[in-house]
């Protein structure tokens, strides 16, 4: 339900405030709830050699009932000196 209006984020930030009456007292609390996202599953496909290219098969399940469209991935991490999306 909530897809189309969160967009690029994967957190929803939820704020409540409220005012008891009989003692004047105000309480307010935040709330951050993370979406799920899937586990990657990586695994080197060749032998990983500094300053070399390595393939990677990466896997994982779309947890929604929507095909994903306009994906790409980017891997980052130590080492990897300009990762370059890659479109699914």
């Amino acid at each position: 339900e909530y897809q189309p209006h969160v967009g690029d984020q994967d957190a929803l930030k939820l704020t409540v405030a409220a005012a008891v009456q009989e003692t004047g007292q105000v309480l307010a609390k935040e709330l951050l709830v993370r979406l799920h996202t899937p586990e990657l599953t990586l695994t080197l496909l060749g032998p990983a050699v500094v300053g070399q290219e390595v393939p990677v098969q990466v896997v994982f399940q779309n947890p929604l009932p929507e095909p994903l469209t306009g994906a790409s991935l980017r891997m980052e991490g130590a080492g990897i000196s300009c990762p370059k999306p890659v479109s699914l």
